[in-house]
């Protein structure tokens, strides 16, 4: 039994102001994150959607995805992490209250935000409402032992204990989403790993259970789009 200790929206929002976040355009922050978009577009079809990026932090996956789309907006709690982010469109705002309307994007997309709220459900939730098409989730793979070891040292990445490959699935599937694949991949992460390892770790950068990342990638039912 895990037990768990998520911190509240204030604890966290503190957290994110002291944390040290190398740059968008950081070689280690494009290597942690481009194989993780590169994954995305071989499922989802990128090219001129409507991309909503929650939790975007300093924009290292909103400056990404909009090589594929100018429609590319980008959300985040933390005001500190919006005025870091260099893309065009970003806005702060909840997680758990989307402010889109319903089927307002093709594509939602969140990354390591679910381990840092109370209600990841509710997020979820949220994501399936804006989204017409794709809701894509990345999170911390719990069985990788240096994501395992971070999450029970970290206070604020507690949450980390519950991210498994089961977990992701049980929240799309709540919400009446199809999940396409969930998988886990890489050893590089944006701000831990030293860039000397970066050449070294690129090896893990596919499918492998014991990866640091989840990626689940879900879509609405046909019924549903073709209705709407």
């Amino acid at each position: 039994i895990v037990i768990m200790d998520v911190v509240t929206d204030q604890a966290q929002d503190e957290y994110w102001r002291r944390a040290r976040y190398r740059e968008s355009d950081d070689p280690v922050a494009l290597a942690y994150a481009t194989p993780k978009i590169r994954h995305i577009a071989q499922i989802v079809d990128l090219n001129q959607a409507r991309i909503l990026d929650v939790g975007c932090g300093n924009g290292v996956f909103t400056s990404l995805f909009s090589e594929f789309s100018p429609h590319v907006v980008g959300l985040d709690y933390s005001d500190h992490m919006v005025r870091r982010n260099p893309c065009g469109k970003v806005l702060r705002g909840q997680a758990e209250a989307l402010p889109f309307g319903t089927n307002s994007f093709d594509v939602a997309f969140v990354a390591n935000v679910l381990h840092h709220t109370l209600d990841p459900q509710r997020v979820v939730d949220e994501l399936a409402r804006v989204a017409r098409g794709h809701v894509v989730i990345v999170e911390p793979n719990r069985l990788n032992p240096v994501m395992f070891l971070f999450s029970l040292l970290i206070r604020e990445e507690r949450g980390g204990l519950r991210s498994s490959k089961g977990f992701l699935e049980k929240l799309l599937l709540s919400c009446g989403l199809q999940v396409l694949r969930c998988s886990a991949m890489g050893m590089i992460s944006q701000n831990n790993t030293p860039a000397w390892t970066v050449p070294l770790l690129r090896v893990f950068d596919r499918e492998i259970w014991c990866g640091e990342y989840l990626i689940a990638i879900a879509k609405q039912p046909e019924l549903r789009r073709s209705t709407q």
